[in-house]
This record gives structure tokens, sequence and C-alpha cells, in this order.
């Protein structure tokens, strides 16, 4: 230790001494050889950090750092460790002073005199600056240049945008897409594109992949890598593209471009920027603001992940074993903004979920317990705002706004090292269950639990990458998600990656305007694609016994309690108003298992459960139907009982008869129904729901949102109780006068008390239907409704003959397109003698069938 240091050292235990706690004052006037009082600040919050470990106070009395109004430019992140450590009686909190606008960032001033260029654009010489990722201009975002141009209505509607097999309706992702945004016929024209990043949506719409451009052939087509951000990842969606960091781009107001080789920096004023008086910051390559990093055992792990879904051959991802956590700090009152984009290092696949992420954030925790991060802004940074990282626990996100980042706002993680036989990719042939870990839990505490996220206000999450959520949990235990408003998103509010372990509560939040940019997909998600799940898709290759039984059903009669040795804690969602733009209000996806759904009121999208156990829904208002697709019938101790549903139509199912489960006491709401009489519709159409009603439900004011039902309401009689209509989202009055409220869009059509058979038709001794809801596109992972669905092969048809089976989707026949049943049918019946070619949809991608017919 240094003379300065030995004195400043003895200047705060002198002014720690005189009072019953250690605080010290930070300013952005300040000087690092101060004292840190209140009149004779520090300068910096490591030089705070620093002070608070000389003091020998840490973990005996309460410490305070102090952080005056002001700007804090960190050109690398503020990391605290072990050393840094608080205590349950002691903590130590890091604050923005009494009523100051206190912003921590990574953007760094530009001062350099801009110059006019040429067409009305302006340049200043920065020098050998890295590259910038961003640039702010009076603490507004600009717009890198970019091909197409932004469109400022974010949310502008998408008139049936024609891609080259169908329509895709939803929202138009990155403010504008393109179809010849990457075409030769564009890129031709640029003089050298290197290091142009190409945007993208994923070929089934579930994200979006990212490429960036390594060089250029001689006809001016783009050589590129990338696609790795989604963890099924397919050719990208034919229309939706997008292009940015290309020179000759730069043709609109609020653009830029960076000239790395040449050291200038290139502006085109957005309206109203005085080029004078204006104040430039550049976001360069800083991608966190705070860690939070326990010790941990050295040298750390490393694992190398196999052919996942990302489409690399090889990933390699860190494993740490934690030795010493991070323990008792508070960070309070700061604004985090001017992190770098991630989305090229979105690359680590999270077990079989769609999802790859980078491992950070503008905050990020890994090796720690009881830390809190309250009264935050987290605005525009680049990649995820918060990371919980490995092992963690009592972390808590509270009161904090999160609004126009790049990635997800808050993201639990957990050790693939705590994973018994974790596997990575969707269609990955897992081992026999018979010599497979059975041991239930976790195999180590590498893991997120016992944490806290309530009374956050989320918008506008996912404005670079779109596998994104407010809130993600993976790997993770004992989450509770409370009183958040959380809305806007292009992916869901809330989504849950796996089963591993379970035990989280959902509870009071709001969620609205969701799965704006994708579809297939819910306000909440969540999968469970464990230790012994198996597609049930019978199509599916390696997918049956010898006997010709699925696989997973094998499974199950041997092992009932398998699908809960990952998901052995049940999950609560409850009294959560929930609203989905194109999927489902709560969508528990492939295997999601032991979950208790009861009081939600589901604004649109409905209620969906797919391949999966013990999943009790009960007491739910669902505008928008039931889908059930559980593709086997052995016991899923699954219960649909005592909710109203509106709709058309109520139930959706592949099979609506092929469901181990129980489904009864539904209240079918028709508010021009007449009588209350049984659901006939429904009991003809599931051999179930013998106690089901068909009636009016007699709610109070459903057009304000009120589904409360009259003391006469014939939705009693099923032993429905009401539910609260206030109370959802954040809490916070500072929060709930921004938060917002949800759309209220009513059924178009109810379903009627009559049974209109399912239709389908016979052709070559197999049953075909026409893909015709969401529901069936989500059954077969398709990208859109085009093809012939084979709902039934029986094995000795002729379809089944020549190599066809139940579940796939025909999409071509001899190069013709076959966009519904009836068109199957038509060519089906004049196959030409010889060999054969049709392209079909099986297991969730394309193959071709072969057949000669005689």
């Amino acid at each position: 230790m240094n003379i300065t240091n030995s004195l400043f050292a003895l200047a705060l235990l002198a002014m720690s001494t005189s009072a019953s706690a250690l605080e010290i004052h930070v300013a952005v006037n300040g000087n690092d050889a101060n004292p840190g009082t209140h009149t004779s600040p520090l300068a910096t919050i490591t030089a705070a950090r620093d002070a608070l470990r000389i003091s020998g106070k840490l973990g005996e009395e309460a410490c305070t750092v102090v952080v005056g109004e002001g700007v804090y430019r960190l050109s690398a992140p503020i990391t605290f460790t072990p050393a840094d450590s608080g205590s349950e009686g002691a903590p130590v909190v890091y604050r923005a002073a009494e009523g100051a606008s206190v912003t921590f960032t990574g953007a760094q001033e530009i001062t350099t005199g801009w110059k006019p260029w040429k067409d009305g654009i302006y340049r200043a010489q920065i020098g050998d600056m890295d590259a910038v990722d961003q640039l702010f201009v009076n603490q507004s975002r600009q717009i890198l240049a970019r091909y197409p141009d932004m469109n400022a209505d974010y949310i502008q509607k998408l008139d049936l945008h024609k891609n080259k097999r169908g329509k895709i309706a939803g929202n138009v992702p990155y403010d504008g897409c393109a179809d010849d945004a990457w075409h030769v016929s564009r890129s031709k024209g640029w003089a050298d594109p290197t290091g142009g990043f190409m945007h993208g949506m994923h070929g089934g719409l579930w994200g979006s992949q990212h490429y960036i451009v390594t060089s250029q052939k001689a006809d001016g087509s783009l050589i590129y890598e990338g696609g790795w951000q989604n963890n099924r990842a397919r050719p990208p969606h034919p229309t939706y593209h997008m292009i940015e960091n290309v020179f000759e781009e730069l043709d609109s107001a609020g653009e830029w471009y960076h000239d790395t080789k040449g050291g200038w920096l290139y502006y085109k004023p957005a309206k109203g920027v005085d080029m004078v008086t204006a104040k430039f910051e550049a976001v360069l390559q800083i991608r966190h603001l705070i860690e939070f990093y326990g010790s941990h055992k050295t040298p750390v792990a490393t694992m190398d992940i196999r052919d996942a879904g990302n489409g690399l051959k090889s990933t390699i991802v860190k494993t740490y074993e934690t030795t010493k956590p991070v323990q008792h700090i508070k960070i309070e009152g700061i604004r985090f903004t001017g992190t770098a984009r991630t989305f090229m290092d979105t690359i680590e696949p999270l077990l079989r979920s769609d999802w790859s992420i980078y491992r950070g954030g503008a905050i990020h925790l890994r090796g720690t317990e009881n830390i809190s991060i309250e009264n935050c802004l987290f605005e525009e940074v680049g990649g995820n705002a918060v990371f919980v990282d490995h092992y963690n626990r009592g972390a808590v996100i509270r009161s904090n706004q999160f609004r126009r980042n790049g990635a997800s706002d808050v993201v639990f993680a957990g050790s693939f090292a705590a994973v018994r036989d974790p596997e990575f990719s969707y269609g990955a042939a897992i081992a026999s269950v018979d010599e497979m870990d059975s041991v239930v839990g976790p195999k180590s505490d590498e893991y997120p639990a016992d944490c806290l996220v309530e009374d956050n206000l989320m918008t506008l999450c996912g404005r670079v990458e779109k596998q994104v959520a407010g809130v993600n949990l993976s790997m993770s235990s004992r989450i509770t998600i409370r009183h958040n408003t959380i809305s806007h998103t292009p992916r869901a509010a809330i989504n849950v990656c796996d089963g591993t372990w379970g035990g989280h509560l959902i509870e009071w939040n709001d969620c609205f305007e969701t799965v704006l940019e994708t579809h297939d997909h819910g306000a909440f998600n969540s999968w469970g694609r464990d230790r012994i799940w198996h597609t049930a898709n019978p199509a599916g290759p390696g997918q049956r016994d010898k006997d010709g039984k699925a696989l997973i059903s094998y499974y199950i009669d041997k092992y009932p309690n398998s699908p809960q040795w990952d998901a052995y804690q049940t999950t609560i969602i409850r009294n959560n108003r929930m609203q989905c733009d194109h999927g489902w209000d709560i969508d528990l996806d492939d295997g999601s298992t032991n979950y208790e759904i009861y009081d939600n009121l589901c604004l649109s999208g409905g209620l969906k459960t797919r391949e999966g156990y013990n999943r009790i829904v009960t007491n739910n208002v669902v505008m928008g139907g039931y889908t059930c697709n559980v593709p086997y019938p052995k016991p899923t101790h699954d219960v649909f009982e005592r909710n109203i549903v509106a709709g058309l139509p109520i139930y959706k199912s592949s099979n609506p008869r092929l469901w181990g489960g129980v489904r009864d006491y539904t209240f079918v709401h028709n508010p021009t129904a007449t009588q209350t009489e049984p659901a006939v519709a429904l009991q003809k159409q599931t051999l179930d729901d013998a106690h089901s009603l068909y009636g009016n439900a007699k709610f109070i004011a459903p057009e304000k949102g009120d589904f409360t039902v009259a003391p006469d309401s014939p939705a009693l009689k099923i032993g429905f109780k009401n539910i609260p209509m206030s109370g959802f989202g954040v809490t916070s009055e500072a929060l709930k006068s921004q938060a917002g409220t949800p759309p209220l869009r009513m059924p178009d059509r109810y379903a009627t008390n009559e049974f209109k058979a399912e239709k389908a038709v016979k052709v070559l001794g197999a049953n075909v239907r026409s893909l015709n809801s969401l529901a069936d596109i989500s059954a077969t992972g398709m990208n859109d409704s085009n093809g012939a669905y084979l709902v039934d092969v029986p094995a000795d048809s002729q379809l089944a003959k020549y190599g066809f089976r139940s579940g796939d989707v025909v999409l071509f026949v001899n190069g013709k397109i076959v966009p519904n049943a009836v068109e199957f049918v038509k060519v089906a019946m004049r196959l030409p003698k010889g060999v054969n070619r049709v392209q079909i949809w099986r297991n969730q991608a394309a193959e071709t069938v072969k057949f000669q017919k005689e």
C-alpha cells in the first residue's frame, strides 16, 4: 500500500469511528485521492469499493456508497468479489444520492468537431478508436446505416406479407424488412460490405438468426457466417431480412457509419439535432457494467457440446464451481445504459430448448447470495440487462424499469454441470432410460434458486435479438416472478426453457402485446425437454420401440415418475392476466410437466398443453379456447376442469380423443346463448365432459376487462369461482403511472352447441386433412399452414406401403406444391407409374419420400 492509500485508509477509519455506519460519497467532480466524505467525494465507484475493503468494516456494520448526480463512464466493468461482501446484519449498499439522476454507461463522449461532408452527412475524425457499436445523440440511440430504412412505427401491422409458400401474418421485425436486403441485386452496389450485420428471422418465426459479412464474391454476393442464435436453427425466413453497417446505405436522417480503417465517423443528423450543441456518445465493445463474481475452483472446467441445435458441430462452454459467493450487496437507483450488442456472441444452447444465449448482461451475477437490484433503470442496453448465472441464491430484482433493451431483460441460467444426462438438441437420440441416471433433482448447486423478480416494468425487450423474454428461466429452481408488467415483446413475456427443476411461483403479472414479431409461442411459454423426453410424434425417427409403441409411452409404463426426475417441484401459475398476439396466452409446450395453473385471465390466445404430465388447469377464464396436443393415450394425470372457455373452437387438438387426462366441468361461453344446457359439442368431440355446460356466463363488463360472473351466472354450477380482476402488474406508484393496459379483443366468433365432425378425407387408405389452425402448425412444427396433414396412416394402407407415416405433412408431390388436403387427394389419385418423389415435413424437418408405383 502506498503513502496516499495509507492516509486514505486512516481517514476512512477515523470517519467510521464517529458514526454507527460507514458512508462513502462519490461525485463526477470528485477525486480518488479525497477521503470520500460528502464535501470531499471520490470520483469512481471502484475507488469507493476499494476504500470499503481497506476500512475493515465490511460485514461488521452497514456500509453505503452514495453516488452523486451525473454520468459515470466506464471503460471496464465494476467487479465485486467476496472481498466486497456485506452480511445479513450489515449489508453494503451502492445507491444514487437522494433525488439525484445517476447513470452508469459504457458509452464514451465524442468531442471531436463535426464537419459537413456531402448529401447532408457530417463526419468526424476519431482516429483508431475501436469499432463503434452504437451511437447516442442527446441520449437517443441512432440508426446504424441500414437497408431497408427504419419505419418509425414499431408496431406497424403487416398485411399478409407474402413469402414463397404462402401467408405469414405478424408485425414487421426490426422496424422494417425487405426480401432483397441480402440479395446480390443490392449487394453488388456495395464497395466493401465486410463487417455488415445481416439480421433475419428464423425460418419458422421462432426468434431470429444473425450473420456477419466476412467478404464479398466477384459478382457482389455476400460471404457470411452466423445463424447460431437459435438452438433449432433453420434456413432464415425468406422475407424478413435487414442489413446494417453498410456505408452505401447511409441515406436517411438519424443514420450513422463508422469507417474503422480511415477513422471517420459519419452521421446524417436526425430532425432537430444541432450539430454544434448536440452531445454525442459512442458505445464501443463493453458488454457488462457491473459484475458480481464469486470465487471458484481453478482451472475453470469446460464442456464441449457436440451437434447441438445451433448448427455448430462443437460449442465450448465454461462451467464454474463456486467456492465462496459474493454476499449482501444492493444496487439502488442507478440508470444503466450504453453496453455493446451481443447478438453474435449468442451461441450457447440452453439444453434442448429453442434458445441460444450469451452468458452476460449489463449486470452479471455469478456465484452470489442475497444480491439486490432495486429501483434502477435499464435502458437501451445492447444485450441482456440482468443475467443471473450459475450458483446464485436469494437474488432480488425489484421495482426496476427495463425498456428498449437489445436482448432479454432478466435471465436466470444454471450450469449444465448441475443437470443429470443433459441433451442439447431437440432431436437428440437420448440414452436408454434403463441406463439413465434416475436420481431426482440436480447434480450440484450451480444454479439460481430462491430468487425474486417483483414489481418491475418491462417494455420493448428484444430490439435486436428475438428469441428473448422479459424474464427467462433455465436450469433454475424456486424463482418467484410476481407483480411485473411485461409488454410489447417479440416473443414471450415469461419463458421457462426446461423442467429443471421447477418450483417456480408466477403470480399477479400483467403480460400483454406479446409474441408480436414471431409466432407459435405464448405470453407465458414453457418447454420440458428433459432427461426422458422424446417427441411423441409417431412419425419421428427412432421414437418407437420394437412393437411400434411410442418410446415415451414405453418409458412411462416402466418408470411412472420419470417425467418428474427433473421437474420434481410443482410450478404454480396463478392470478395473472395474459394476452398474446400470435400464439397462446399460456403455452405449455413439449414435455412441460408438473404445473398447477389456476385463477388466471387469458385475454385472447387461449391456453395450451402439449406433451407432458401432471398439469392441473382449473378455475381460469380462457378467451381463445383450449389446445391439447398430447398425441399418446397413456395417463398424463392432466386435469382441465372448472374453466370458463370462449372462442372457436373451444377445444383444439390434432386428435382430441387421444389424451390420458381428465377434461370436465368446462363452461362454454356464448353471449348470445338463451339457455344453459349440457355441452353436447364437447362431449361428442372428446367423449369426456360429462358435466360440462354451454350457455351465457354473464360476465359483468368484459368490454372493460371485468370478467367477473354475475351472482346468477350458470358458470357457477360447474364449480367456477370468481377471480380478482384487478391487482395485476406493478405495484409501485411511479411504475403504475407508466405501465399501460392490455388490449381487449373479444372473440370474433363463439362456439355453438352443435357438434361438427372434424373435416378429413380418405385417400389411399389414410385420413388426411388440411392444417387449419395455429394449433396444427404448432403440433407439426410447420412454418405455415400449407400442406396435407396425414392424421392417421394405418399400417395396411397404401400410403403406409409407400413409406408415409401418421403425422407427416405432404408439401410437394413430384415438384408440385400441395397447399391443402383437397389438392393432395387430386394429386394422389393421379400418381404416374414409376418413381414418385414427395417432399414431406416429418419430425419438424423436411424429408423426401421416394416410392415406386407399379
